[in-house]
This record gives structure tokens, C-alpha cells and sequence, in this order.
């Protein structure tokens, strides 16, 4: 504020020496009346223009002329001072006053130009808000200059870009931003597309191993095996490309078989390369008389807890099956018990016989065994399939199983467990299963007895023995 008053101080001495020159030509060849009306025009165009409370004062030979009007404050003032002397006048004394005085003295004439300092801080501050007004406006312009510029230049490809980032996120791998006028906006562009491009390479390649995978695993699962006896349905569903589950026949060469159905913890690819372990352990150790269930399983699951990962571990049920006495013996390792349904219809549990696979090396096990019925069916499974939720969360379980089983034991076997399997699926609303899941139905069958089984048997064995594994 003392800045802008010493302004309007040098402004108002600028102005008397402007007046003093005029007045001192004026007085030469005019009266004082065209001298009164040449400060009284000046006083009142700057009184229009920023100066309301403006005066100016002439003294010429010991008389003075005044024009303006001054407030009852200022004129009470200035009718202290003698302007007729205007050497008497100590000018500083105005600034006591609230008063900014410009002056100039010459030999014709001395001019005083008078304002009241609340009308120059008055002026001062309307100019000081009509800058600022001007500022805003300026920064509201610039703002939205550049609020327009970065909507067009980068907020619009931003949010294309975004939506690229989106689609490759949902899956759709592969998915191209288009290219733009900024060359920073078009560069990363150019990378987004790089990386979705990577991503859908990667992505073939790894659905194109997973298919191998998965051909793989379904050529170690049994293909047109017949057992001798018992009529065979199952239904292997991954819950994804390839499995934990692993089920299977293998003729021993006395002429009985080894079914086998087993849980490798997990699923996918881990679980699968355990699944096929099994399998592996589980043809080495048929390969040897005798063939006790018992021996067999201890020395499976000594190899696996030999070399899984620890903490891994997978539920098997092994049985031995002798087709000339309808006699079934089992060793379970942690599975879940399979459905005996008899032709008579009573219902029995192929139990648990002890630990799973892997977690002591040392395990021991028990065997079971009882005779089967023409009729009789067996249903053994994976426990991607008493886990089933719905979406309520609720398990569809072992007990609704043994229903299920019961209600459809009438029909053919593939029928009475793809019926099974279409009841799992509505259960848990026809989404995807969250875990492997395998169906395994066995049936007895009433055969004539060959003399010559035994020998049958044993040529089936060396067939499948020959086989690559």
C-alpha cells in the first residue's frame, strides 16, 4: 500500500508540473477566469476518470484559485494553510492529514494537486480487484485451454488405453490400442500391444502343452479294458486340463486284477505329475508275486513319500479282485469309503483301512475282504464329487451320494452314473468343477467258469505289460 501511495504521490507531482506550465502560458495573455475554467475542466475529468476526491490549487501573486470539491474533512484542512504563500507551507505536514499532495512552484504561478489518501486507497484497491478480477478470468480461460487440451490429448487416449488394459485383464489376450497423434501417449500404446501380444503367445503355447498334457493322462487311464466278471463304467472330469485323479485295472498274471482309484492332493499340473507317479509305482509293484494287496501299497507309498514334496500326499483305494470266487479284498489309504450296494439291496461301506500315501514312509494298512453277488454294484470316487457345493456353499455329500446311487441301481451302469454325474452338475448350478472329478461304478456279472481263465488272465497281463508306459 506505501508503494501505490508514493505512486499516486509522483503521479500528483507530475500533474502540478503539467498545470504549472499550462497556468504559467494561460496567465500571460488570459484572465483568471480562463485560468479557473482551464483546472476546473482538469479537475473534473479526473475526478471521472480515478481521482473522485481531486483538487487543484493556483496561487498567482499572492492570490489563489481552487477547483474541486473537498470533503468537510479536507476543506477544514486545508483552511489552516495561506496557499497565496506557498512558501510558508511545510508539505510533509499533509501526510498527517491523510492527505497526498503534488506541488510545483514557478515564478508565475504555484499549482498543488490535493487527494484525500482513503480515495487513493480507495482507487488503489478497485485496481487491485479489477487486476485480480482479470487474473481469474485469465486462469478460468487458461484452465479450461488447458482442461480441453489434456481431455483431447491425453484423457481420451488414456481411457482407450484403460480399456485395452481391461480386456487383456478379462482374457481377451491379444487385444491392440490404437495408435495416436502424441508420440509419449503412442509409445505406450506400442508397449501395451508388445506385452498383449507376449502374453497371447504365451498363452497359445502354454494351452498347446496343456492339451499334450492332457492326451497324455487319458492314454495312462484304462482304454476297452474288461474285467473278467465285473462290468465297468467311470466318468473322469479335470477341473482343469489335466488331473490329480487317477483310476485303473491292471491284470495280475495269477488271473486276478488290481482296481485302483486314487486322490493325488491338488489339482492341475502338480497333482497330474503325481497322479502319473502312481501310476508308475503302482505298475512296478504289481510287476511282483506275491500279489498282496498289502506289500503292494507299502511299497507305493514308501516311493512316493520318497519323492514327492512334503506336505503332498494322496488317498488311494486298492482292490484285488478274483473273478473265479466273486472275491473282493481292499486296502484303503485315506479314501473316501465306497457305495456296496447288493442285488438284494443293503447297503455296505468299502471303508478306510488306514493313513494316506505319503505322509509316513512307514505306514501300515489293513485288508478287507468280502464276496460279491451277481448284481451287486460298487461305486468308488474322488472327493471332487462329495464336495460339490452349491451356491449356497452347501457340500452335496456322501449321504446324498448313497441315494443317488440307490435310486438309479435298476438302470444300466453308464446310465445310472452319467444320471449321477448330471445331479452333481445341477447341484453346484452347471458351473465348472472347483476340484477333479471321478465316477468309478463296478457291477457283478453272473459268468460261465473257464477251465481256462487263469490262463486268459495271464495272456491280458502280457498285453498290457507290453505296452509303453
Amino acid at each position: 500500500m506505501q508503494n501505490a501511495t508514493d505512486q499516486m504521490r509522483t503521479g500528483l507531482n507530475d500533474e502540478s508540473i503539467a498545470i504549472q506550465s499550462a497556468v504559467s502560458h494561460l496567465i500571460q495573455d488570459h484572465s483568471h477566469g480562463d485560468v479557473q475554467g482551464y483546472i476546473d475542466r482538469v479537475c473534473s475529468e479526473m475526478r471521472k476518470s480515478a481521482s473522485p476526491g481531486h483538487q487543484i490549487i493556483v496561487s498567482m501573486h499572492g492570490t489563489y484559485l481552487k477547483a474541486g470539491n473537498s470533503s468537510p474533512e479536507s476543506k477544514s484542512i486545508l483552511s489552516q494553510y495561506d496557499f497565496s504563500k506557498p512558501q510558508s507551507i511545510q508539505w510533509n505536514e499533509f501526510s498527517q492529514h491523510q492527505l497526498v499532495v503534488g506541488h510545483q512552484s514557478g515564478e508565475e504561478a504555484s499549482v498543488f494537486v490535493i487527494e484525500t489518501l482513503k480515495n487513493v486507497r480507495r482507487a488503489i484497491r478497485k485496481k487491485v480487484l479489477i487486476q485480480l478480477a482479470v487474473l481469474g478470468i485469465l486462469g478460468l480461460l487458461a484452465a479450461g485451454i488447458v482442461n480441453y487440451v489434456l481431455l483431447k490429448i491425453v484423457g481420451r487416449p488414456l481411457s482407450q488405453l484403460l480399456k485395452t488394459v481391461e480386456n487383456i485383464t478379462s482374457g481377451q489376450l491379444g487385444a491392440v490400442a490404437p495408435s495416436f497423434s502424441s508420440s509419449e501417449i503412442n509409445q505406450l500404446s506400442t508397449a501395451i500391444n508388445s506385452m498383449s501380444m507376449s502374453l497371447n503367445d504365451n498363452d497359445r503355447d502354454r494351452r498347446y502343452q496343456m492339451e499334450k498334457a492332457r492326451k497324455i493322462q487319458q492314454y495312462l487311464l484304462p482304454q476297452g479294458v474288461q474285467i473278467p466278471g465285473l462290468e465297468t463304467a467311470h466318468i473322469f472330469e479335470p477341473a482343469d486340463s489335466v488331473a490329480g485323479d487317477y483310476y485303473d485295472f491292471l491284470p495280475l498274471s495269477d488271473g486276478s486284477w488290481l482296481i485302483c482309484i486314487a486322490d493325488v492332493s491338488g489339482h492341475g499340473v502338480p497333482a497330474a505329475m503325481g497322479a502319473a507317479m502312481l501310476k508308475s509305482l503302482l505298475l512296478a509293484a504289481s510287476e511282483k508275486s506275491p500279489f498282496d494287496l498289502i506289500r503292494i501299497i507299502k511299497e507305493v507309498n514308501r516311493q512316493f513319500a520318497a519323492t514327492i514334496l512334503p506336505g503332498n500326499f494322496a488317498s488311494m483305494f486298492l482292490a484285488r479282485w478274483k473273478p473265479e470266487s466273486r472275491a473282493l479284498s481292499w486296502v484303503s489309504a485315506g479314501h473316501l469309503p465306497g457305495i456296496l450296494i447288493r442285488d438284494s439291496g443293503s447297503l455296505d461301506s468299502l471303508k478306510s483301512t488306514g493313513l494316506l500315501i505319503g505322509l509316513d514312509a512307514n505306514a501300515e494298512w489293513e485288508q478287507l475282504d468280502t464276496v460279491l453277488s451277481p448284481g451287486d454294484r460298487i461305486l468308488l470316487f474322488s472327493d471332487g464329487v462329495t464336495e460339490s457345493a452349491n451356491s449356497q456353499g452347501d457340500l452335496f455329500g456322501l449321504a446324498r451320494l448313497t441315494s443317488w446311487f440307490s435310486l438309479v441301481n435298476e438302470r444300466p451302469l453308464i446310465v445310472a452314473i452319467m444320471k449321477i454325474n448330471e445331479v452333481i452338475a445341477e447341484w453346484r448350478c452347471n458351473s465348472s468343477p472347483n476340484d477333479d472329478l471321478t465316477l468309478l461304478a463296478l457291477k457283478c456279472e453272473l459268468v460261465p467258469y473257464l477251465k481256462n481263465s487263469e490262463h486268459q488272465a495271464s495272456t491280458v497281463y502280457e498285453e498290457v505289460q507290453s505296452v509303453p508306459q
